[in-house]
């Protein structure tokens, strides 16, 4: 059509074997002009129905396969085709809102009215940002909610688990929308771009889907934008997989501060009260003393306090429950722990420790002298009962103990039963703690315990350079110790933090052991000063307390006195070789003697907890108070003081690994951003105009009646033939002509000659010739003569790089 005879108005010929027309030719504005306004002020234009006819080339008798809507004019032979076309005040390619739902029963049936609420504003540029942005948002959520979970008990795991997945999830999703946003619009700018075969075009709409397009090297050479914004796509479903598996659960220490029940302590104070006359029942358990006691008068159990001169008790020996646990503790080596103890103190599944602080006996100890060249003399000036010349490689012995230097006697004299001495008046150090024995322990040691050295003559040499011997003392004192116990499951351990030595429990210097002059008592004990004794009146409960700390001192000397000869044969006599102070292997003291006994009478001393029947046994939270045996059924029933503990047990908790999330989210994140950054690029090149890949856009992209020139072949499935997935196409701005099959409905494109050098467009002046004008895919060349009668013959088709921002749509 030559545009200059539109300009004149001169009638064009018109070729009815294509088009019948029922409406004269009206110019349009330009088709690619901005879109009018809405809401500018005014009623809009009617817009008016322009039918055309097109001979149809079927059988009427076959089905077409397709999207449309043709109607068969049985009287004329000719398919009618129906539009809507605009006014000059509405142009038909931008129809406005109100006008584009048309009833189907013809002009005079109403127009069917737009809803009220639209969607329109989520197919907006800032969807994409909003949709990175939420990402991150979710990312980070995740993020916070495993740091809240990492340690702590791992209940409803199952729960935990699937609202992490759900975070996981929201994150992966926002940032798919995201990437897919962008992947809509580089879709449109790349077929825009690019002449691309019509099976590429087909992998590049569909590999959001469909993977098979990465077959495709057309696709590798001309879209590899979309190809990497689809393979990106197509990874992010293993964010789902990477990030949840960076909460794990794992068996930890929980640890918690926390009061426990049934803590016990040891009060000896509590001996200065305990009358054996008196029945002690707690509980329906009697309490026990660690001593044994004699009488001055006959039927003493009938006889009550005050004491005076001719009515006290005096000390007589060490009880029997104080005996049975200083064996238990001896024989174990260990301090032996209370029956159902961790149970009751820590609570059910739980274990736990606390620390106590109490005063009781114990013993200082002094390495006097080691090796070959010990003073013997000095050790003499001392008031040793022995030198190293006794000990091997010199003597005989590897282990000597004297122990018992000093110790009360017993009986104290001739006595009738119960005690009751026979003889009046009494002596005045009858029952008198005058002194507490020093233990005096020497032992060999291997100087090379790797070697073998068994006993051998002591003309030896290595027998002689293979030992050395040790000597050391040990004074009874009252300490002050701070023990930590720790109760695991349904053992115990315990462990000495502090022990401060506060004061010999008798302040006396032994001078003999074994004196001619007599006091009228079986002991011949003298020690000074004499008016440091401690004796059975007055003051019978300091008498009773320090008879509490001799007797479990006593009962721990018996185990320690002896000795162990070695030569010519190892020959124990002494009951040290029961303990855990003798190698069981050599008959040896073990290398480390002096702590091993220091620690041996801390295990026994601590040991005595494990009976609450005793009278020292006390609440640790109230020390003043008896503990007693508790009938506490089960633990909850406990209502014994709580004292400070720490609690601990062996559970399933949740680990976190922020590691493992961060590096699956900074990978999914950081292509998300360049994903967005493409797309803003393709933004930019459709002129901010946001494109989708709906069936609607597809129809509306694909409706050129130039597309119906193809080699199309009948196909009741819609199967698309090979040689037309060949044919190459582009996406453009189209002017449908008479050549093609484009009925004349007076729309034409303007021309470049008319268009001013000012506006930098196109103006509405110009019409380069009778046709429908509009965006859509068609063959190459159709496109070319489009861009030649908009742009003129001397204008290069326009290049721009996928990462450009330039508007596409420049002159």
């Amino acid at each position: 059509m030559d545009p200059r005879a539109l300009q004149h108005g001169q009638q064009q010929p018109t070729n009815t074997g294509y088009h019948g027309l029922q409406e004269q030719d009206t110019p349009w504005p330009n088709p690619i002009a901005p879109t009018p306004e809405i809401s500018s002020p005014g009623s809009p234009p009617t817009p008016r129905r322009v039918t055309f006819f097109q001979r149809s080339k079927r059988n009427t008798s076959q089905a077409s396969i397709g999207l449309g809507i043709d109607h068969q004019d049985e009287s004329t032979g000719y398919s009618r085709h129906e539009y809507y076309a605009g006014t000059p005040e509405t142009p038909a390619l931008y129809p406005q809102p109100q006008n584009r739902d048309i009833s189907p029963d013809g002009p005079d049936k109403p127009l069917l009215q737009p809803p009220r609420w639209s969607w329109n504003w989520l197919n907006a540029p800032w969807v994409m940002y909003a949709a990175l942005l939420l990402g991150i948002v979710f990312a980070g959520s995740h993020h916070a909610f495993y740091v809240s979970l990492n340690g702590k008990p791992a209940d409803d795991q199952l729960k935990m688990m699937r609202f992490g997945g759900f975070l996981s999830y929201a994150s992966k999703a926002s940032l798919f929308a995201a990437v897919f946003f962008a992947y809509r619009q580089q879709v449109w700018v790349t077929v825009r771009r690019k002449h691309l075969r019509l099976k590429t075009v087909d992998g590049i709409f569909a590999i959001s889907q469909d993977l098979t397009g990465l077959f495709n090297s057309e696709m590798w050479k001309k879209s590899k934008v979309v190809i990497f914004l689809a393979v990106i796509m197509w990874l992010f479903p293993l964010v789902v997989i990477l990030t949840p598996s960076s909460l794990t659960v794992e068996l930890r220490e929980e640890a918690k501060q926390a009061e426990c029940g049934s803590v016990r302590t040891l009060n000896f104070e509590a001996e200065r009260k305990k009358n054996w006359r008196n029945p002690d029942f707690f509980n329906g358990y009697p309490g026990f003393s660690l001593s044994l006691w004699n009488c001055t008068l006959p039927n003493s159990p009938e006889v009550f306090e005050p004491y005076n001169k001719t009515f006290y008790d005096y000390w007589d020996g060490v009880s029997p429950p104080a005996d049975l646990v200083t064996k238990h503790a001896a024989y174990s080596g260990n301090v032996v722990p209370r029956e159902n103890a961790a149970l009751e103190t820590c609570g059910r599944g739980w274990n736990c420790s606390y620390t106590i602080t109490f005063e009781a006996p114990g013993y200082k100890c002094d390495e006097l002298g080691r090796g070959l060249s010990i003073d013997d003399k000095a050790l003499k000036n001392r008031g040793a009962p022995f030198d190293s010349s006794d000990l091997i490689p010199k003597g005989d012995l590897a282990y000597i103990a004297e122990v018992m230097g000093g110790e009360y006697a017993r009986p104290q004299l001739d006595t009738f039963e119960g005690g009751v001495p026979k003889k009046k008046p009494f002596p005045e150090h009858l029952g008198a703690f005058r002194t507490e024995p020093v233990l005096w322990i020497g032992h060999s040691v291997r100087t090379r315990p790797n070697d073998t050295l068994p006993p051998s003559k002591k003309e030896n040499p290595d027998f002689q350079s293979g030992y050395e011997p040790v000597i050391f003392r040990c004074e009874h004192y009252v300490a002050r110790y701070t023990i930590q116990f720790n109760h695991t499951f349904s053992s115990q351990s315990t462990t000495v933090l502090k022990k401060e030595h506060l004061k010999p429990i008798v302040d006396t210097v032994l001078k003999t052991a074994n004196s001619t002059v007599s006091d009228g008592t079986n002991d011949t004990t003298i020690a000074e000063p004499r008016s440091n004794y401690i004796l059975p009146y007055p003051d019978y409960e300091l008498y009773r307390l320090t008879a509490a700390y001799h007797a479990l001192g006593l009962r721990f000397r018996n185990f320690l006195k002896g000795k162990i000869h070695y030569i010519p044969f190892p020959n124990p006599i002494t009951d040290a070789t029961e303990t855990r102070l003798i190698d069981k292997a050599t008959h040896l003291a073990v290398p480390n003697l002096m702590d091993a006994v220091q620690t041996f009478y801390e295990n026994i001393t601590l040991s005595l907890l494990s009976n609450p029947q005793f009278m020292i046994v006390s609440w640790a939270a109230e020390p003043e108070t008896r503990s007693g045996v508790t009938a506490f059924g089960k633990p909850e029933d406990d209502t014994s003081p709580k004292y400070p503990c720490v609690k601990t047990r062996i559970a399933n908790s949740y680990l976190y690994v922020q590691r493992d999330l961060w590096i699956a989210y900074s990978i999914a994140i950081l292509a998300a951003v360049i994903c967005v950054g493409l797309g803003t690029a393709a933004l930019a090149q459709n002129n901010y105009h946001v494109r989708d890949v709906k069936v609607s856009s597809v129809i509306a992209a694909t409706r050129a009646p130039c597309l119906e020139e193809l080699p199309w072949k009948t196909s009741k499935w819609g199967e698309v033939p090979w040689e037309i997935k060949e044919t190459k196409l582009g996406y453009g701005i189209i002017s449908d002509r008479e050549s093609v099959g484009t009925p004349r409905i007076g729309m034409g494109l303007p021309s470049r000659r008319n268009t001013g050098a000012s506006t930098g467009g196109l103006s509405e002046g110009g019409m380069v010739g009778n046709g429908k004008v509009y965006y859509g895919f068609a063959p190459p060349e159709v496109l070319e003569r489009t861009r030649r009668e908009t742009f003129g013959p001397g204008r290069a088709r326009p290049k721009s790089s996928p990462f450009s921002f330039k508007i596409w749509e420049h002159t």
